[in-house]
């Protein structure tokens, strides 16, 4: 049964059903159709003789019977319906600001106008019956329905005939499961049962969606006369739909401006008299639309069940300044009309898509989501419309957790949260921060170097005289191995070793404290070489491996503590002291650093040619004096020629093939032997001139 044919009867209703907007009917298909089916053609071929220019429009002279109609209002009442926030079709993300729109043109209609946005299939049902309620049985009220948002249109399972819908924002997709959709969807059907038994006199339903069935049948429309209809007062349900089923359509909405600017600016009064009808408006809609969009044709007809329904018309001021309605029905005299106002044409929008208020005719950055726009926008200059970066550190200030830095802070680099950079992440910045390359798990100072150990100690001997000087190395972690580059193939691969923490000797152990280890023993002394440099605070040389050895474990005798030779890791942990740099002082090796041959001291190779005594030179940041030069220093370690393991190990069962580790250089050696990565190895039973050791004690 068909509900819609083209003969005027009684109350009004107009349905004008906008296609065009951003999205698809086809849910598959993103920035289509908004398709609610049940619409099909019903336009007249008919053009009307209105110029393309708004500055020649012919100034409108109003009919009195069109105002004794519009005082005959008790109320007008209009609800505004936006679906743009959708769970399973594509968003429609202009909605909200063409709605806003309507509500202007609508207000300077006298409606009093209310706003729903996002409903579900229940929200949506329970909103449409609360307004009707609320207004759609007082006879006399004026009501206007406005529907933003999906459409869709399918086939009816055994009869085959195009059924429309209205998608709420919970409907499912129907190509993916078409049940689920029919449960959730709003049927056209049920918008003309609505429409059937609101008793108020005029409504106006409008849907920006795309429709299409048999509501809409096409025929020609005869020409509306220059006066307003009589049968404008009598009941009417009247459809115009923008464009057909399965149209495609523009990205953003043509229909809605060309509805606005049809009552805003009077475009749509095709006959001049000074107010805007139904059929005028969908007139007007047919024509234009096209104009702008060669992918759309609105279509328009009335409701045919019952005939009293379609004999009215639906009227609109032209010019629209707020309009005072009459409480009587009884018709009301209209006062002459002043000297016409030229008509302004409509004000040029310029498109903003990402809305930070840069047209994107000079936005930069036309895409901003709204969390990059957040902390504002630049206004003008070279960066318009982007992200605003105050302090210029490359970081935007929605996401910089440091905003407000000056140029000595960000001189170093920021990290990506907009802080200035970190290296070694022991919380002082690299451009304050004079040790920069500190190992992990190390505290410093407010200088970014290691904070100095103050806990140096000395333990008792049995005979109460004090053993060695020590100092307490603190536990971390750091890389191990060749890692400026240039170094030797034993000093690989580089890699991290965790090391606890223990005591390191602050200076090698010394004539004086070995001859005293020979003399308790028996064990014989050490000769002081050849060419007499003396002993006392010389380092002991010509000691073998077995000798250090047997001087830690008489030791341990001595202090009740453990003592031994420290591994190959934890001497170089102790010679770097929290640097990762070729010497722990820097990558030159300078001048009195250290006793060796190129070193610039008076001990040396390239000087005097013989040891320095020890703590001659500045110590390290762990407080330990000559880990570089003077003598080669005994570790406990077995010499392996790639790093697999045995560095961070004490050797056991040693015998006269085994090679033990070396580490620091001497005072004969090149200064690229003072590197605190390079390597060297001996016999256990091997003496010589430079060859000395220092204690660690655990």
């Amino acid at each position: 049964m068909n509900f819609f044919s083209l003969t005027h009867n009684r109350l009004l209703i107009l349905l004008i059903i906008g296609l065009n907007v951003l999205a698809a009917c086809d849910p598959s298909q993103t920035g289509l159709l908004r398709d609610p089916g049940g619409v099909a053609s019903d336009s007249a071929p008919y053009v009307p003789e209105e110029s393309s220019s708004t500055a020649s429009i012919t100034p409108a002279v109003q009919s009195t019977l069109g105002s004794q109609i519009l005082s005959s209002y008790s109320g007008s009442y209009a609800l505004l319906i936006g679906e743009s926030q959708y769970a399973s079709w594509p968003n429609l993300e202009s909605i909200p600001g063409e709605l806003r729109e309507v509500e202007k043109v609508l207000q300077s209609q006298g409606f009093k106008v209310e706003k729903s946005f996002n409903l579900n299939a229940e929200e949506f049902t329970k909103r449409f019956k609360l307004f009707i309620n609320k207004y759609g049985f007082e006879e006399n009220n004026r009501l206007l329905f406005f529907y933003s948002g999906h459409g869709y249109t399918r086939k009816a399972k055994g009869t085959h005939k195009d059924k429309g819908y209205i998608v709420p924002v919970d409907a499912a997709n129907p190509n993916f499961d078409e049940t689920a959709f029919v449960r959730k969807a709003v049927g056209m059907k049920q918008i003309i049962t609505w429409a059937q038994e609101i008793e108020a006199k005029h409504v106006l339903f409008l849907f920006d969606s795309c429709f299409s069935g048999a509501v809409f049948k096409a025929r020609n429309l005869p020409k509306i006369p220059r006066q307003i209809s009589q049968a404008a007062q009598l009941p009417i349900r009247q459809f115009i739909t923008a464009g057909s089923a399965n149209e495609t359509v523009p990205a953003q909405s043509v229909f809605t401006p060309v509805f606005v600017d049809a009552l805003r600016y009077g475009f749509g009064d095709t006959n001049k008299d000074g107010y805007v009808t139904g059929q005028e408006l969908g007139l007007h809609l047919w024509n234009k639309v096209p104009q702008h969009t060669t992918k759309q044709t609105p279509q328009y007809g009335k409701i045919k069940e019952p005939y009293e329904l379609s004999r009215g018309d639906f009227v609109f001021v032209v010019g629209s300044g707020n309009q005072v309605v009459a409480q009587s029905p009884t018709p009301v005299p209209v006062a002459p009309v002043p000297a016409p106002i030229p008509i302004k044409p409509p004000p040029i929008v310029k498109r903003d898509s990402d809305r930070d208020g840069v047209t994107d005719d000079q936005d930069k950055c036309p895409r901003n989501t709204t969390v990059e726009i957040s902390k504002g926008v630049y206004k003008s200059g070279s960066r318009k419309g982007c992200p605003i970066d105050s302090d210029n550190d490359r970081v935007p200030d929605y996401r910089d957790n440091c905003p407000r830095n000056n140029s000595k802070e960000i001189s170093q680099g920021v990290d990506s949260r907009g802080c200035p950079t970190d290296s070694d992440r022991d919380g002082i910045a690299d451009y304050k921060d004079s040790c920069p390359k500190t190992s992990s798990g190390i505290k410093v100072t407010g200088n970014g170097c290691p904070v100095p150990q103050s806990k140096f100690f000395r333990d008792r001997l049995a005979d109460g005289s004090l053993g060695p000087e020590m100092a307490w190395i603190p536990a971390g972690s750091f890389r191990m191995g060749d890692i400026q580059g240039g170094g030797d193939s034993d000093e690989k691969p580089v890699h991290r070793v965790s090391v606890g923490k223990f005591a390191m000797g602050r200076y090698e152990v010394t004539f004086a404290e070995y001859d005293k280890f020979a003399s308790a023993t028996g064990r014989e002394k050490p000769d002081d070489s050849d060419r007499d440099w003396g002993r006392g605070k010389r380092p002991v040389i010509n000691v073998s491996w077995n000798d250090a050895v047997a001087y830690v474990e008489w030791l341990s005798e001595q202090t009740g503590y453990k003592y031994r030779l420290p591994t190959e890791a934890e001497w170089e942990y102790a010679a770097r002291a929290g640097t990762s740099t070729k010497y722990w002082w820097g990558n030159k090796i300078g001048k009195n650093r250290a006793a060796c041959n190129g070193c610039g001291a008076k001990w040396g190779w390239d000087a005097k040619r013989m040891t320095a005594p020890v703590g001659s030179f500045k110590p390290n940041q762990f407080g330990l004096y000559d880990t570089m030069g003077n003598v080669w220093e005994w570790t406990c370690s077995e010499y392996e020629s790639k790093y697999k393991g045995k560095e961070w190990q004490c050797a056991k069962n040693i015998n006269e093939n085994n090679s033990l580790s070396l580490r620091g250089g001497s005072w004969y050696d090149h200064a690229s032997r003072m590197r605190s990565a390079d390597r060297n190895r001996w016999t256990a039973a091997g003496r010589n001139d430079d060859l000395g050791f220092r204690v660690a004690r655990f």
